[in-house]
């Protein structure tokens, strides 16, 4: 597990800063931690954090170093390599809030927008008057913000891009998407594919139980549509004709155009206005033997 410090930085004027431990040679300028003191020196404890002042050539990676401690402030002593830690900083700050409640943020380099939190950092040599202010408009060239005052007496309100860092809350930072575990993407795409599936599997039965439906009603209509149609295709009785012979009272009759045989009586029952049926009898095909 990596170690974090929060120390105070004299480069964003005093504003505390969050450094990780780094097992690697010091350079000068930078800050170092005792991580594995020496049992026979006593001049400093495991913990104690130095600025290093001088890389020593007798052997590599051994440094002087001044405690970062007011009371030990022109102390300086030699510190093997095998016994620190380098101190990186990084860009996560500690501000206090009006409440008393400190908020960890990170300095992001980027145009600012109305609202948010700025501290302006020199970008010529990186050092800042450490003063947190708040962005009142965004020009093309500049932001104006709430107007403070500087050391020597010089108050600021204005500032120009690229010489400020923004600060953002370190919550929101990590709400943000971060990038998913390939395993885990796999993992839910393949649940998702085995939910589609079902999802098809439960439609494509839904369709086949519909089309089976579809046919049955189709043919039980068609059954109910065929009386009706033999009753509407059903032949009409073909009427009779009859045809008086222009001599005697003897008459043929036809049908379809045919010639009926074997027909010697007729009888109409007829019903005109109020009078009752008459009867007429005819004799039709009959010789003259025949006839009564």
């Amino acid at each position: 597990m990596t170690e974090i410090h929060v120390l105070a930085d004299e480069t964003l004027g005093g504003i505390k800063r969050e450094y990780v431990e780094v097992d690697r040679k010091a350079e000068v300028g930078e800050k170092i931690v005792i991580a594995n003191r020496h049992p026979y020196d006593n001049r400093y404890e495991n913990g104690d954090v130095f600025t290093v002042t001088d890389v020593l050539g007798e052997r590599e990676g051994d440094v002087s170093g001044r405690r970062s401690s007011s009371f030990y402030y022109n102390e300086i002593v030699r510190i093997c390599r095998e016994e620190y830690r380098v101190l990186e900083p990084t860009d996560i700050v500690h501000i206090d809030g009006p409440d008393g409640t400190t908020q960890r943020y990170e300095m992001a380099d980027r145009k600012a927008e109305v609202g948010e939190k700025i501290v302006h950092v020199n970008k010529d040599c990186g050092k800042s008057d450490g003063v947190v202010t708040e962005v009142t408009d965004v020009g093309s060239s500049t932001i104006d913000v709430v107007e403070y005052e500087v050391s020597d007496g010089e108050y600021v309100c204005g500032i120009s891009h690229g010489y400020y860092r923004v600060l953002v809350p370190v919550e929101a930072v990590e709400d943000e998407p971060q990038p998913a575990d390939p395993i885990d993407v796999i993992a839910s795409l393949a649940q998702e594919v085995a939910s589609l599936k079902r999802t098809v599997d439960r439609h494509r039965d839904e369709i086949d139980t519909l089309y089976k439906d579809k046919r049955t009603l189709g043919e039980e209509l068609e059954r109910l549509k065929e009386p009706k149609k033999t009753e509407e295709t059903a032949p009409i009785e073909a009427p009779l004709v009859f045809v008086q012979r222009k001599i005697g009272d003897a008459f043929d009759i036809y049908q379809d155009g045919k010639r009926l045989r074997g027909v010697r009586h007729i009888r109409i029952d007829a019903a005109a206005g109020e009078f009752t049926t008459h009867e007429i009898e005819f004799v039709s095909g009959a010789t003259e033997e025949e006839r009564p």
